[in-house]
């Protein structure tokens, strides 16, 4: 690619996706923060497994899409130029037209600045299951939200009163614990896992995902009946469970970063938490998400966003109902 713009190269890319000849079916629109966004698939079978995932508005009449994200099978390694299979971790290439970045486990994610449009390939051995889990689409709308004046983070979003804060703590910390606990508990709710905010103004969280994913003893004790998904044998036999029964907000201000901290105190304690550390785990898990954990121009943005946001941590005992109720005091009373 020494010769040509990464847009260049996406054009190709373009022609060859149509020539694989997408199933009737296997694309939907839905609106992300007033954008409409055109989701392609190979299959319509991929197509509704993602479209079961989202809780976005879906679009019944289309419209002219502001972003196309396309998304496909393949050997990646086609796409390496010559020269470049001798490397073994990452290959990419950037400009100010776009971004192609191939790793090492054969998976592709690329944007194509100038005509807005976002790509995600992977070798086709459990493709399906990879959708559902999201990881694909988190990549990618990550990848959008960057240029498009939001960001894609891995945290939680509730609230009450109509007051947010985020809950962000790194895999197994407790925060899609707490999030399902205060949906359960009457709480507004935006999303258990992955939000979008906006770059700049007063921060605001806003949905992307109806599918909470929770270990069999945690979903027990939260709540016996909740609608289950699915059951995934090879993660533990992981229940992913729809939400889209209760009440979920489209957005929320957000007043509040509170990171959960899993402990054997009597009762939960709020208090303010060191900035530095909650920050950058927030930031590290997030980046990693899309791909991006080497990039410091997305640091940069995080950091910015983020950094004006009051941080808390939050103790958490073995009892859901007191630590909810605690978190619901401090909302109504401190924030």
């Amino acid at each position: 690619m020494s010769n040509m713009k990464v847009t260049d190269f996406f054009q190709t890319i373009e022609r060859k996706f149509e020539q694989m000849g997408p199933e009737e079916g296997s694309s939907f629109q839905v609106e992300v923060d007033g954008n409409v966004i055109e989701q392609r698939f190979l299959t319509r079978e991929t197509a509704d497994c993602v479209a079961s995932y989202l809780i976005v508005p879906f679009l019944s009449e289309p419209k002219k899409p502001d972003a196309v994200f396309y998304y496909w099978t393949e050997d990646c390694s086609v796409y390496k130029p010559p020269g470049s299979e001798d490397e073994t971790a990452v290959w990419l290439s950037k400009d100010e037209t776009g971004y192609l970045r191939i790793n090492s486990d054969q998976e592709m994610i690329g944007a194509d600045y100038m005509r807005n449009r976002f790509y995600h390939c992977r070798q086709p051995q459990d493709y399906h299951d990879y959708m559902i889990h999201g990881h694909s689409m988190a990549s990618v709308f990550g990848r959008w939200a960057l240029r498009n004046s939001r960001i894609l983070l891995h945290s939680a979003c509730v609230g009450v009163d109509g007051k947010g804060v985020m809950l962000s703590a790194l895999g197994g910390g407790g925060k899609s614990t707490l999030a399902v606990s205060c949906l359960l508990g009457g709480f507004d709710f935006v999303s258990d896992d992955f939000i979008l905010v906006n770059q700049e103004g007063p921060m605001r969280a806003m949905s992307l995902y109806k599918v909470i994913g929770l270990n069999q003893d945690m979903a027990a004790i939260l709540k016996p009946d909740m609608p289950v998904m699915r059951t995934e044998p090879r993660r533990g036999n992981k229940l992913y469970l729809d939400v889209s029964a209760y009440p979920v907000k489209k957005e929320l201000p957000v007043h509040a970063i509170v990171f959960p901290n899993p402990c054997d105190a009597d009762e939960p304690v709020i208090r303010p938490a060191e900035r530095g550390p909650v920050l950058a785990k927030v930031m590290r898990t997030s980046a990693k998400t899309m791909f991006n954990f080497r990039d410091p121009e997305t640091y940069r943005i995080m950091s910015s966003r983020l950094l004006s946001i009051p941080v808390y941590e939050i103790l958490l005992t073995r009892d859901l109902g007191k630590n909810r109720e605690a978190l619901r005091r401090f909302i109504q009373k401190e924030l």
